[in-house]
């Protein structure tokens, strides 16, 4: 059976929806995406759930969870009730628009338990969003007492290299630093090239023959990363690094079916020589040559039974994951 005996600390996705369609973006998140956001009964459960497994520090992430700043009030007055320490809130500073207002918003964060907010700075985030909001949001934190997590300051004179009341291209960065400057990010970034970012790095990664990477697998083990999970607003559970798959987090803490859930358990136990014979057998999945490693040839099988073959399987969801990656 598939199961989760004990969990540390993890993210809690309130919204897939975003501002910004980030190249390294592993959630696949964009303004495409439908307006939903979890509600308040759906928080209830997930926290009551993740107490019983040990976990009391989760960080609040999304799309962008404050895009609704009325929502995320009812999230974090959930976890209050669950006693579920709110670690931080990521967010990208787009939703900045004046001092006043974001100062009031800061200062309702502070009210319901939010003492950090985790800021991105980055070249991908600026192709989207204009410096000078990420410079306008971290004085209204300073203003208001909100502690900063900024991600990552390493970029922060790149970035403030260019017109901060514009935004700018990844070419524009290429031109002012350099060809490589891509390759730059991602090492600096320490990125997890899985979703769009897969997608964004994949013609400079290394290729490996399809036989090759069959006989090189081992079980993925997703259900080991304890540190660093996600749980969507459709109560999802999404295993460390691996977006894109994901199982109701009530069925796993009570032994989900495996047979149900067919992809993720081949994965699980067989790993990726598992599932690609499911898919080729099964499905009629016909493999490439080669592929930039088993993480490609894995998010290219499961992209051909959502997108080309249409089928609506339990463990491959949320379908907008692999529609606007």
């Amino acid at each position: 059976m598939l199961k989760i005996d004990y969990l540390v600390s993890g993210g809690i996705i309130t919204n897939y929806k975003c501002t910004s369609k980030c190249r390294h973006c592993c959630y696949s998140s964009s303004p495409k995406w439908p307006d939903d956001y979890m509600t308040s009964t759906m928080a209830d459960e997930i926290f009551s759930i993740l107490r019983s497994l040990g976990c009391c520090h989760v960080h609040i992430g999304g799309g962008e969870p404050l895009l609704k700043p009325d929502k995320i009030l009812d999230i974090l007055n959930t976890a209050r009730k669950n006693n579920i320490v709110i670690e931080y809130i990521e967010t990208n500073s787009s939703w900045y628009r004046d001092e006043r207002s974001t100062n009031a918003i800061l200062k309702e964060l502070k009210d319901y338990g939010v003492n950090t907010l985790l800021i991105s700075i980055d070249p991908f985030h600026n192709e989207y969003v204009p410096f000078w909001k990420v410079k306008a949001l971290i004085k209204a934190c300073s203003k208001t007492g909100m502690n900063i997590f900024p991600w990552l300051m390493e970029f922060w004179d790149d970035i403030d290299a260019m017109d901060d009341k514009k935004i700018h291209s990844l070419d524009e960065y290429k031109q002012l630093f350099g060809n490589d400057y891509l390759l730059q990010l991602q090492k600096k970034y320490g990125l997890n090239l899985k979703g769009r970012a897969l997608k964004t790095y994949k013609p400079m990664m290394k290729k490996q023959p399809f036989e090759q990477i069959l006989r090189e697998s081992i079980p993925c083990k997703l259900l080991s990363g304890i540190y660093h999970f996600h749980v969507d607003l459709y109560g999802n559970f999404i295993p460390q690094s691996c977006p894109g798959f994901s199982i109701p987090l009530k069925e796993l803490a009570n032994k989900a079916d495996p047979v149900k859930y067919r992809i993720f358990n081949s994965l699980e136990s067989e790993g990726i020589r598992g599932f690609a014979e499911l898919a080729t057998k099964e499905y009629g999945y016909r493999p490439k040559k080669e592929y930039a490693g088993r993480c490609d040839l894995c998010y290219d099988m499961r992209s051909y039974l959502v997108l080309e073959l249409g089928l609506n399987l339990p463990d491959l969801k949320p379908v907008n994951h692999y529609k606007y990656v």
